[in-house]
């Protein structure tokens, strides 16, 4: 192709390839081949190639690194340590980088939950259940999943999420802080969180299985709460078992769970009430809670803790509905209550 330049034409190729150029808009800038992609820029004599950008730097070259699907992380910091693995928060290593989360399996038997979590994900993901455009946003985000070799040089089942900001603190950690129990006008806000979030999931198919203290993070000051660990989700209309369990937090199960019954959205259910059990300072299995609990929130969280109970229920919508009664009853109409929790930001 010709180009015009003051009263001549001429005739622009690539320097890297050879292929034309179009005719450029103005005497100066750069141009991008369509052929091989090299770039080139205007200069006395011609359309040089464009120099190649500087070299990056490392990112805090001193932390060690953990490549994943071919992408460099440096690795900030210990986020937890699970029954079967354990978490970073990772910075991609690049010059366009972002916060990330790292979730690596300890025992080389264990790599199936990494990719079953990843899987169950993708179809949550693409879930068109009511709500879906917002509580997808409140689901992990998976970033890439593939081998990443530990200190020792062996290879570890590792996936890859999306740094979640505000989302610091799981409910292990809020009772640590309020080992007497929290304020149970926030106990109220977590389980309505939580139970907003299980309707989507059970009106996706999906059964959590794993709705214990540690895989529930609380944002204080917006009065948010995700559900984290999902290996353990099974499609309850396929009525298979949980394919794995913590035996640490074997109180929070429901009995049956543990002789092999197939986990139903009641399950969820009596979990999530089992983990506000224990924020409140009670006890998990039992569903006893402190005298300072108001009863109509008191018998609620009893009656749900087991559902074989006459009174709980096996739709988290209803038991919501159910527990906005029993808040407004205890503390009259809903309003904003502040809570904090140490070294959040």
């Amino acid at each position: 192709m010709l180009a015009r330049t003051r009263m001549n034409y001429e005739l622009l190729k690539c320097p890297g390839c050879g292929a034309n150029f179009p005719p450029p808009a103005y005497l100066w800038g750069s141009l991008t081949c369509a052929y091989c992609g090299a770039t080139a820029v205007a200069a006395t004599g011609g359309w040089p190639l464009a120099p190649p950008p500087p070299p990056e730097t490392p990112y805090a070259p001193h932390l060690p690194r953990a490549t994943v699907a071919g992408v460099r992380y440096a690795v900030l910091g210990r986020l937890g340590r699970g029954d079967s693995s354990d978490v970073f928060l990772v910075r991609r290593d690049s010059r366009l980088s972002e916060l990330g989360v790292l979730k690596v399996v300890r025992a080389p038997e264990d790599a199936p939950l990494i990719a079953r979590e990843f899987e169950i994900l993708h179809e949550l993901l693409g879930s068109k259940a009511q709500g879906a455009e917002h509580f997808r946003r409140l689901l992990p985000q998976p970033v890439a999943q593939g081998p990443v070799k530990d200190p020792e040089g062996t290879p570890r089942a590792a996936a890859v999420y999306r740094w979640r900001s505000g989302f610091q603190h799981t409910f292990s950690a809020v009772l640590e802080a309020y080992p007497a129990g929290v304020d149970p006008r926030a106990a109220v806000w977590m389980w309505k969180r939580v139970l907003e979030l299980l309707t989507f999931v059970h009106a996706s198919g999906y059964v959590h299985g794993a709705v214990l203290p540690p895989h529930l993070l609380v944002h204080p000051r917006d009065h948010g709460v995700v559900l984290v660990g999902w290996p353990c989700a099974v499609r309850f209309a396929s009525r298979q078992p949980l394919p794995a369990w913590s035996q640490r937090h074997r109180a929070f199960y429901p009995p049956e769970v543990w002789d092999g019954a197939p986990p139903t959205p009641a399950t969820d259910l009596a979990m999530s009430a089992r983990s506000l059990v224990a924020v409140l300072g009670g006890d998990p299995e039992t569903g006893n809670v402190p005298t300072a609990v108001p009863p109509p929130l008191a018998d609620l969280l009893k009656h749900q803790v087991n559902p074989g109970h006459r009174k709980a229920l096996d739709d988290a919508w209803t038991l919501k509905e159910q527990l906005d009664a029993a808040a407004k009853e205890a503390f009259g109409p809903p309003r904003y209550t502040p809570f904090t929790l140490p070294g959040w930001r």
